[in-house]
């Protein structure tokens, strides 16, 4: 009788253990969906790539997509999702790689080529453009020889980079009258950049 009773005993105090496991279950559960809907309510919409864009390109709509991140990462730079129509247009100054999250820098207003351009890829010692010359900015192309007739002519920089050597590599905007005298001053290492051009004078040489 007393084995009996005992028994009865142990099985009633696991009973109520496992009783209270499962409501203290029942409750965690009851927290974390609670913290996961609050970290849901914190989250932002911003604007991600959808697919890469190389620099120089346009960006379309088609190339962006939106994406929610938590209120609390660092939201500085970022695009607000309201704000993806007005993209549409820019042209990247990076390249962009897809998933990545837009940030300001990496677009500019005005379209890489203006009508009646050229692409011109130079390569320049040190010495023979200003320091600091960067994608963007404008110049003066000149011949190196200061008894060359050939006139300056208004350029800017479409792309720049360091080489190893120290030289630097450009990709240049010029008129299309003028694109051939560049190059070929360029082939000659015969070409100096020069001053800071007016843009107007870039896309309107005439």
């Amino acid at each position: 009788m007393t084995t009996t009773m005992t028994m009865t005993r142990v099985r009633s105090s696991v009973r109520t253990q496992w009783m209270a496991l499962g409501g203290a279950l029942v409750v965690l559960a009851g927290v974390l969906v609670a913290w996961s809907l609050s970290r849901a309510a914190d989250r932002v919409q911003v604007v991600r790539l959808a697919q890469a864009v190389q620099a120089g390109e346009v960006i379309t709509v088609d190339d962006l997509t939106v994406t929610g991140i938590a209120y609390d990462d660092q939201l500085q730079g970022l695009v607000p999702a309201i704000s993806i129509a007005e993209l549409e247009g820019r042209v990247a100054s990076i390249d962009l790689q897809a998933g990545a999250l837009l940030q300001v820098g990496m677009w500019r207003s005005e379209p890489v080529m203006a009508p009646g351009e050229q692409r011109v890829g130079v390569v320049l010692s040190p010495g023979r453009l200003p320091e600091g010359l960067a994608q963007g900015d404008t110049a003066w192309a000149a011949a190196l020889d200061p008894a060359d007739p050939t006139a300056a002519v208004a350029v800017r920089v479409l792309t720049a980079a360091i080489t190893p050597e120290g030289a630097t590599t450009l990709t240049l905007a010029v008129s299309n009258d003028s694109s051939v005298v560049v190059a070929r001053l360029a082939a000659a290492e015969q070409l100096v950049l020069v001053g800071d051009a007016p843009t107007s004078a870039v896309e309107d040489p005439s």
